[in-house]
């Protein structure tokens, strides 16, 4: 096993991992029991497809729309717009998924070696009075969950119509939880100057617990200290204690919401999903507590 250190991606990238995230995705996607509720009924032929349109159409709107973290010193819009990044790594002892033909016959489309095993998104909002240009008109988080919901509010934009659900998904538990996650997010978080952890993921089972997750997750962090502002998401039961380990601590101060649950007997299942609101405060504010 080859991994690369996490790698930005730009437009141009887009189409030729389309096929590799949606395999990420679907590693998952019924790994939960609240997985399992929404998406088990799905035939696999069916999600993958469903995946694959998910993930194009995500990629191509947010990388075209939002300027990118790694810009913030180089592309004269600083802190006063919203900004993306969108990382990966790859495993080079893999070949890559098959791509569409129409990108085989262009040599400059051709995806990069390796293939993608893990994939980060993560966003910066402004200061909400200092958002003034297109793209930063997203001044709350909007759902974050460690990519449990491939096809989230966030694959929905001004142009495009969203995914629609594949016809044997839970369509009901489906939206509920979405708008519950996100009226969670927008009552804590909303306003706030942060980044947002949109979504981490590792092929699973055979990426799983080698560390690839934690050099993706710990990529934001200096940007966040450098900025002095926090870092925010909504942890799934798996990813809590990985966001424990690495600094983040549960939201503890008053607010609305601390976290978000689903009583899955409801929907027809058994047993409560809950998503933890989790906030990692920069270290340069933490050592001038500390002294």
């Amino acid at each position: 096993m080859q991994l690369t250190d996490p790698l930005s991606l730009s437009l141009h990238d887009a189409d030729g991992i389309v096929s590799d995230l949606a395999s990420i995705r679907q590693s998952y996607l019924t790994t939960t029991p609240l997985g399992q509720l929404r998406y088990g009924a799905v035939p696999a032929a069916e999600a993958r497809k469903w995946l694959e349109s998910c993930v194009r159409l995500e990629l191509n709107s947010e990388l075209a729309t939002y300027p990118r973290i790694t810009g913030f010193d180089t592309d004269g819009r600083g802190q006063n717009v919203s900004r993306m990044e969108h990382l990966v790594v790859r495993d080079l002892d893999l070949e890559p998924l098959v791509v569409d033909q129409t990108l085989q016959s262009d040599e400059e489309a051709r995806p990069s070696p390796g293939r993608v095993v893990a994939f980060a998104e993560f966003q910066y909002h402004p200061h909400p009075h200092s958002s003034n240009e297109p793209g930063a008109d997203d001044a709350r988080p909007a759902q974050s969950s460690e990519q449990e919901d491939p096809a989230s509010a966030k694959t929905k934009t001004k142009t495009e119509p969203p995914i629609d659900l594949p016809p044997s998904a839970h369509r009901a538990l489906h939206e509920h939880w979405d708008k519950a996650v996100e009226a969670a997010l927008s009552a804590q978080f909303g306003g706030m100057h942060c980044f947002e952890v949109r979504g981490i993921a590792t092929l699973s089972p055979s990426h799983l617990r080698r560390g690839i997750a934690s050099k993706l997750l710990c990529w934001i962090f200096p940007w966040a200290d450098r900025l002095g502002v926090p870092v925010v998401l909504a942890a799934t039961p798996p990813g809590y204690p990985f966001y424990l380990r690495h600094g983040f601590v549960e939201v503890d101060d008053g607010g609305p919401r601390t976290f978000v649950q689903c009583n899955m007997a409801e929907w027809g299942g058994e047993g409560v999903h809950r998503h933890v609101l989790m906030i990692r405060w920069p270290t340069t504010l933490s050592d001038q507590s500390a002294s």
